[in-house]
């Protein structure tokens, strides 16, 4: 390594050694400065002629079942050395699910079960958008890849979303406005694969998890009062908030890399602004006073339970109106809330066509949210052993033998 520096980073680490003075590095960042003017909230029912309706939502999790305890025995313990409940207490994560299957994988069986639970054919989609942050293809994108393996000869737009946490708000917002060109069906895809990308750091690897999601966004009847109501997407911030995650990060083996204290801040900055607008939007139904007081269920972005219930408790929220599937599912990012719409349908907390409040926030310091209207019948409920269930559609009836922390390693490479 020293007589031969193979990438850019041990080069400036050996230049380092070899000053008399340890540089320090400097951000050349400028302060951050506000916008103009606010960006406003997107009503779709008055601002788009085509309404969005949601013909479908189906998800895969993870099969493997990894832990606190699994965590502990496969991360080094010089990173954090917390115990199992310490990590509860932190994260309020009991276990997350990793997947040996490939980010592709997941992601095409998501869609596969999404266009068959609403009967569509591949000649009927406009569009596919992929919403991902741990993607590692390029060429072809995931989009297109899926569209290929769909049967898919030809669309309006294939392409891939990096927006982290707010995948999902980037993503129905890009086939809001799609669907006013095509006036077809846009399969919007959020998935992420973590387990392979979060090394050693116990910091990172107690958070995140795999998982992907799929929804069918069609158009609704003529007359018909839209599914998705409101749209909105932000990004940006101090610099220090934008780089506040990190993958790769070649100081920790190109392994994913956590900054909390800044993570709490964007997180914190932009829930407040969210529940600032809804507060002076108003109710589409003309019902109630504010369409935050329209809301019956709030799903947000499953990063960490204990963080997100503070930070809504210091928005004025109640913790009794949020749900959470963190406990067993982690962090998978962009495909964190429709896993746990899904899972608010497979428990039975959504029963009837409910209004959902939807906020994402994370990495990158990009954020959003999606107000929309979820009807449990567009959702294809899934079983596994995470509901307390024997039989997984993947294993055809057959019982699901018991995770070892050998099989959680599978995961890893």
């Amino acid at each position: 390594v020293v007589m031969h520096p193979r990438d850019q980073e041990v080069r400036h680490f050996l230049r380092r050694l070899q000053a008399e003075v340890v540089p320090v590095p400097e951000s050349t960042a400028p302060e951050a400065v506000t916008p103009v003017r606010p960006y406003p909230a997107v009503n779709v029912r008055d601002q788009f002629s085509v309404m969005p309706k949601v013909e479908a939502l189906a998800v895969v999790h993870g099969e493997l079942v990894c832990s606190n305890d699994d965590l502990i025995r496969n991360s080094a313990y010089n990173w954090s050395p917390m115990t199992a409940g310490e990590i509860l207490a932190k994260t309020g994560i009991e276990s997350r699910r990793y997947t040996a299957r490939s980010l592709e994988e997941i992601a095409l069986e998501a869609a596969k079960a999404a266009l068959a639970h609403c009967g569509r054919g591949p000649e009927e989609i406009g569009a596919v958008l992929v919403c991902t942050c741990t993607s590692t293809r390029i060429i072809p994108s995931v989009a297109t890849w899926i569209s290929g393996q769909l049967g898919i000869y030809q669309t309006h737009a294939s392409c891939d979303i990096i927006a982290a946490c707010a995948g999902m708000a980037y993503g129905l917002s890009d086939a809001t406005r799609i669907l006013q060109e095509v006036q077809r069906p846009v399969l919007v895809v959020c998935v992420e694969k973590f387990s392979d990308k979060v090394g050693n750091v116990r910091p990172s690897r107690m958070i995140f998890g795999d998982g992907a999601a799929a929804f069918v966004i069609g158009v609704a009847p003529a007359g018909e009062a839209p599914d998705i109501e409101y749209l909105q997407t932000y990004a940006s911030g101090p610099a220090s908030q934008v780089n506040s995650i990190i993958w790769p990060n070649p100081a920790f083996d190109n392994n994913i890399t956590v900054y909390g204290p800044e993570v709490k801040k964007l997180a914190g900055r932009y829930l407040e602004q969210m529940i600032g607008e809804l507060t002076v939007l108003p109710d589409p139904d003309g019902a109630k006073g504010s369409l935050l007081e329209s809301i019956d269920l709030i799903v947000p972005h499953q990063a960490n339970k204990t963080m997100v219930i503070d930070l809504a408790k210091q928005a004025g929220l109640s913790e009794d109106s949020l749900y959470f599937n963190v406990e067993t599912v982690g962090n998978a990012s962009s495909a964190s809330i429709p896993l746990a719409i899904h899972d608010a349908v497979r428990d039975g907390i959504i029963k009837a066509p409910t209004r959902i409040f939807a906020p994402g926030f994370g990495a990158g310091a990009v954020a959003g949210y999606a107000v929309m209207r979820i009807d449990p019948a567009v959702v294809a409920v899934s079983t596994d052993v995470t509901a307390g269930n024997e039989t997984s559609p993947q294993t055809s009836g057959q019982r699901l033998p018991e995770p070892s922390p050998d099989d959680t390693q599978l995961a890893f490479g």
